[in-house]
């Protein structure tokens, strides 16, 4: 399509150079937009390109074009090398909040595999994300070890070493790190005892659905919750950033012991963890509370055919593996408020999915803000979307592997892009209010 606007009615808008060159939406024209025509810059009236290009001259609609570009990791890496007056506006600090703010979900890049040191990109070229991207933990920390690597969340990892009672907040984009002691009253409890720690963490300020793309700045909270081997009984306990101190001690009564094999899941205001044989505690950060829910049913399968999962609207739910098919409860209330587990009539059967036959598959990961599982089987790992049901090969391999997938999505702007400035420009126009730029192959 092409842009057809007199380029005297282009307001300059005010500010802009305190806000990065950004309008604010209000300021926004309304554009005329006419029909759809190839987007080759050949095809346009020279009077029309003249006008786009005295457009696209303007900082303030060129930033409000460029606020749009897709979330990938390759977006603005490769658009910064256009020139320097791209670059200046794409590196501007509040360009890039503006840029998180408006997509507000980031993207799946990966999962960590067991260890802070092994990742699994998702992303095909260009926006595959290894871990050579990331700034590890310094040596101190015990990443090398799966079981103390326990998960990220809003852009953040925790990692606990058990042997020094500390307890590490990691942002891989920048390695960045923050250490906790363990809280004194859960500590003490356990010295000298065989002991099984769990630990969460989340962003503690919800504006713009988390993506301030520097949780550190920002307050966080960290739980920790703690599980004698012998004991049945769990103890957790949370951190606020702000205060720099722990809270209260909380218990409940357990069967069994928390499942090493699956991080904790964020549902609503509650952090959930799966307890081997598929119950499930639950601790209510608004409430401060510590509870159990029972399996919906009298499964006797292992700990690798159960997932926690963040339902639709925002309720619990429960992915049960039997043989090759994924049976999905979810917690609902009955017509006298009764809360319980309900058999979804959705079924997954995995049978003829994968690439050749399977005699066993078990679940390893899942994503609470895509819904994806991470399924391992002897040919690799692939990612299933349940809603769509899209199976993705991430990981092959000739064996079955059972190390737990640790989910991270984040706004990956870092990047080195290859290329020269006023390198070529190809304009494509996505949609009526979108118009974005692919870089030449050569870039």
């Amino acid at each position: 399509m092409a842009l057809l606007m007199d380029p005297a009615e282009v307001p300059q808008g005010r500010g802009s150079a305190e806000r990065g060159g950004l309008m604010d939406p209000a300021e926004v024209p309304q554009l005329q937009w006419a029909d759809p025509v190839s987007s080759s810059p050949r095809v346009y009236g020279r009077k029309q390109w003249r006008a786009v290009c005295k457009v696209l001259g303007n900082d303030n609609l060129l930033a409000e074009i460029l606020v749009r570009l897709p979330p990938n990791p390759s977006s603005l890496p490769r658009a910064s090398v256009v020139c320097k007056r791209w670059l200046g506006i794409l590196s501007d600090p509040e360009f890039l909040k503006r840029f998180r703010k408006h997509h507000r979900k980031p993207p799946l890049l990966g999962f960590f595999e067991g260890y802070a040191n092994r990742f699994a990109p998702v992303m095909d070229s260009p926006d595959r994300i290894t871990a050579s991207c990331f700034s590890m933990p310094k040596s101190s920390t015990p990443y090398s070890d799966h079981r103390e690597y326990m998960g990220c969340r809003h852009g953040l990892a925790v990692l606990v070493n058990k042997q020094d009672r500390k307890t590490f907040v990691w942002d891989p984009l920048t390695g960045r790190q923050h250490s906790v002691d363990f809280p004194p009253g859960l500590d003490d409890a356990f010295t000298g005892n065989f002991c099984m720690w769990r630990a969460a963490v989340l962003c503690a300020d919800a504006e713009d659905g988390h993506v301030h793309g520097d949780c550190f700045l920002s307050p966080f909270k960290l739980v920790l919750l703690c599980c004698g081997g012998y004991n049945t009984q769990a103890f957790c306990s949370v951190y606020d950033s702000v205060s720099g101190v722990w809270g209260g001690v909380f218990s409940t009564a357990v069967s069994r012991i928390i499942s090493l094999l699956r991080p904790s899941i964020l549902v609503g205001n509650a952090l959930c963890w799966l307890i081997s044989g598929g119950d499930i505690l639950v601790f209510d950060l608004e409430c401060q509370s510590l509870d159990v829910i029972e399996k919906p049913a009298f499964y006797y399968v292992t700990d690798g055919c159960f997932q926690i999962l963040r339902m639709e609207g925002g309720g619990l739910g429960l992915a049960v593996l039997l043989d090759l098919t994924i049976q999905l409860w979810e917690r609902k209330s009955n017509s006298d408020g009764v809360v319980g587990w309900v058999l979804l009539k959705k079924t997954i059967p995995l049978e003829g999915m994968f690439p050749r036959r399977m005699n066993s598959v078990r679940i390893v990961g899942y994503d609470e803000d895509t819904n994806v599982i991470v399924l391992t089987s002897m040919t690799g790992n692939f990612t299933l979307q349940l809603d769509s049901m899209q199976l993705k090969h991430i990981v092959k391999r000739n064996n079955i592997c059972y190390d737990p997938f640790y989910p991270y999505t984040n706004f990956y702007t870092a990047g080195r892009a290859v290329g020269r400035e006023g390198a070529n420009l190809e304009l494509i126009v996505i949609g009526p209010d979108l118009l974005t730029y692919y870089l030449g192959r050569t870039i």
